[in-house]
């Protein structure tokens, strides 16, 4: 019994990180079932019987980038009393994972609205982003810290200064934290 689920189990995790890595080069929107199959060197009808739909393949490979590479934990930060430090220490992580999973994240912020499971298959993702979001925004006073944080924390705008802009990750919290701060003043 033991060797048969260690064996179901290494065969659902080579088809999630397939998945995983034709996600990160192509992008969902172009992963067929077929390239899963091709990658993960398994039969189509194995990938079918391990995931039976592809909201459950994308719960399989977003699982598996989970493992590989494991979002903030922001009740961490809860117990650091000053804002501005519990903002410097949240974002520097978050952008240590946009770095780690900038090629999975730029073909899935791509392809959101492409594929349709998309949404239901990132819930939990979007649940973790609402954590950090409330616990960054703790200590802050004004209606204008929310936007300002929520772009913040958005992969895109980090893309945008740290790609095209071509800013440190640090420079990038440290300007954050100046302009949420001017907002404070």
């Amino acid at each position: 019994m033991v060797k048969r689920r260690d064996k179901v189990e290494e065969t659902r995790r080579r088809i999630a990180k397939a998945t995983y890595e034709l996600h990160s080069t192509i992008g969902p929107a172009l992963t067929t079932i077929s390239l899963v199959s091709e990658r993960s060197g398994l039969p189509r009808q194995t990938v079918y019987r391990n995931f039976a739909t592809n909201l459950d393949l994308y719960r399989g490979c977003i699982a598996f980038g989970l493992e590989l590479h494991p979002l903030p934990d922001p009740t961490r930060w809860q117990s650091i009393a000053d804002p501005g430090e519990r903002l410097e220490v949240g974002l520097t992580e978050l952008y240590q994972w946009f770095e780690a999973t900038e090629p999975v994240m730029t073909n899935s912020v791509r392809d959101f609205g492409a594929v349709k499971e998309s949404a239901e298959a990132l819930q939990p993702v979007g649940e973790v982003f609402q954590g950090i979001y409330e616990t960054l925004r703790q200590g802050w006073e004004g209606t204008e810290v929310g936007p300002l944080l929520s772009l913040a924390l958005d992969f895109a705008t980090w893309k945008k200064l740290h790609r095209e802009q071509g800013m440190a990750s640090t420079a990038i919290v440290e300007l954050w934290g100046d302009l949420i701060r001017c907002r404070q003043a």
